[in-house]
């Protein structure tokens, strides 16, 4: 769902604060090609909250209820960020070059419970994805094309 936060503007840009003292990491995704593809990821133990924003460039953002089985998707851009509960999987494809991407974590990262759900196994991602990225190849590491 989407979060409103207090962004600064003016003649030279924007000042946006992040208030840190409930979150235990904050992580930096820079991505130099478009369609550069990085989930779907979750963790269960701890389960991790997470906020995102967009810094530079352009993202669809895809968030999927692990209960539910639902998908939701967004296009996110450095006006907006998103608050994903911990019982999302989250996954985002970059729209544009030179894309850096931000996100505060609440949950302490734990690689023995992290797991990747494969994007063009859901369906509505598949869709989602090969409708923006067309006949281009979509940039993923080797973990996020196997699932875990």
């Amino acid at each position: 769902m989407k979060n409103n936060i207090n962004i600064f503007p003016d003649n030279r840009g924007a000042f946006i604060p992040y208030d840190l003292k409930d979150w235990d990491q904050m992580n930096i995704s820079i991505n130099d090609k478009k369609y550069t593809f990085r989930g779907l990821h979750y963790q269960t133990d701890p389960p991790q909250t997470k906020l995102v924003k967009v810094i530079q460039g352009k993202v669809l953002d895809i968030i999927y209820d692990l209960n539910t089985k639902k998908v939701k998707s967004y296009v996110l851009d450095k006006n907006n960020d998103l608050f994903i509960a911990p019982n999302y999987a989250h996954g985002f494809l970059t729209l544009e070059d030179n894309t850096i991407f931000t996100y505060l974590v609440k949950g302490t990262y734990n690689p023995s419970s992290e797991h990747s759900i494969v994007w063009d196994t859901i369906p509505e991602v598949k869709e989602s994805v090969e409708n923006i990225v067309k006949d281009n190849e979509i940039i993923i590491s080797d973990k996020d094309k196997i699932g875990k």
